[in-house]
């Protein structure tokens, strides 16, 4: 394939506000890793097994699948900066009385689903309203690179989240890391108060259609290219993107090690997202076998991690695990975004936050499931597996695409003004 086109990895950074914005961003993020690690430790002391921990994951991300693409719509006819403001708001609120119910002693298996739901509900609508936001803080030519920027400031929190909150968990609580959490939110909600929205780069509002989420998806039905990627990203979302279900068993049952082992883990993955999102974020235009070729390395990473018995091995195979999940990730929404219409930025942010965390209420129970009925590797491997096989087909279709175009990269004709 040809060399893409490569641009300064930091060059969004100029803009003041992208500074502000991911400074903010990057200090809740911290938080909000760390709540999502606090809970699967939570659900774990009060006894609960991979089932138990997998409808606790599953709870968080419901939401997004059932509201994640009304959530896009409404987000690209509306103020994205004051929709983010208060779903920032109402996560505080929620991590603040997660936190207070958890220190009072309150904390049930079912309570703490149905407050992480709450969490899933907001999170719907503040995912593509932020992300299609950031969008703003740069001209149009900027686009792939501040995406994968801000890929890489929300996944790398993860180098510190998970670690904090086992860190804290063991020491005082898992309910001051819910405390915590709510605390950094404050940087987010502090810095777009500080953001100067007399420079920012708006996207005109689309037409009034009756059926704006149907339009999306008529939209990216119609690229056959773009239907072979979602298939590839809706089964690797599904069945290989569960590390927080079977990784805590790893530690705990292959690894006989404790919960801060756990952290450094998420810890790890974290590095390896930060890499992978600034490989992704130095292209001008990114082509389809970036989503395909970290595909199949996630799944050759997990299947390693499945056969992994000490804890070097597993922190060593989590950075290239993170940099694959996160490359893949960074690859798909940047694609979907050079190939359509700016108008339509929230609803295909709304639709790869869907497909990304609206699957794990289904693939989170079957893998917690899988770790019941037949031990943590067959949990573990079977979701390598279907990354290494389902990246592979898909590569090899991308492939036979470009042998029947001369221009396969390229953006149709009607949508180029839009990179």
């Amino acid at each position: 394939m040809p060399r893409p086109e490569r641009s300064r990895v930091f060059a969004s950074l100029s803009e003041r506000n992208v500074r502000i914005f991911f400074t903010g961003l990057g200090l809740s993020n911290i938080g909000t890793w760390a709540q999502t690690t606090a809970v699967v430790l939570l659900v774990t002391r009060l006894g609960g097994e991979g089932l138990e921990i997998g409808l606790a994951v599953a709870a968080q991300f419901l939401p997004v699948l059932l509201l994640g693409l009304q959530a896009g719509s409404i987000a690209d006819r509306r103020d994205r900066h004051r929709m983010t403001l208060l779903t920032q708001v109402g996560m505080a609120i929620q991590a603040f009385a997660l936190g207070l119910l958890d220190l009072a002693g309150l904390a049930t298996i079912p309570l703490v689903c149905a407050m992480t739901a709450v969490y899933g509900t907001l999170s719907a609508f503040d995912i593509p309203a932020r992300r299609a936001f950031a969008t703003e803080l740069v001209p149009p030519e900027r686009l792939a690179n501040v995406l994968s920027l801000s890929t890489s400031v929300m996944t790398g929190a993860r180098i510190f989240g998970p670690s904090i909150a086992a860190f804290v968990a063991a020491e005082v609580g898992t309910a001051w890391v819910f405390l915590g959490n709510g605390v950094s939110f404050l940087a987010m909600i502090g810095g777009l108060l500080r953001i100067d929205r007399s420079r920012l780069h708006r996207v005109p509002a689309p037409t009034r259609s009756p059926h704006p989420i149907r339009e999306g998806l008529r939209a990216v039905g119609s690229d056959p290219a773009m239907r072979v990627l979602l298939v590839v990203f809706s089964l690797v979302a599904t069945f290989s993107f569960n590390h927080l279900v079977y990784l805590p068993l790893v530690v705990r049952d292959q690894l006989g090690a404790s919960e801060q082992t756990f952290g450094w883990v998420l810890s790890c993955m974290g590095i390896g997202n930060v890499l992978g999102a600034l490989l992704v974020a130095r292209l001008v235009v990114v082509p389809l076998a970036w989503f395909y070729v970290p595909t199949i390395a996630l799944g050759a990473s997990m299947s390693a991690i499945a056969f992994a018995t000490r804890n070097e091995m597993v922190f060593l195979l989590a950075i290239p695990m993170g940099m694959a999940m996160t490359a893949l990730i960074s690859s798909a929404g940047v694609i979907l975004q050079q190939r359509f219409d700016a108008s339509m930025r929230a609803r295909l942010m709304a639709l790869t936050s869907v497909i990304l965390m609206g699957s794990t209420p289904i693939g989170g129970p079957v893998t917690g499931w899988i770790a019941d009925d037949a031990g943590v590797v067959p949990a573990t491997l079977y979701g390598g597996v279907i990354a290494i096989i389902a990246g592979g087909l898909g590569l090899l279709c991308a492939r036979a695409a470009q042998n029947r175009s001369a221009t396969p990269n390229e953006a149709p004709p009607a949508s180029r003004g839009t990179t």
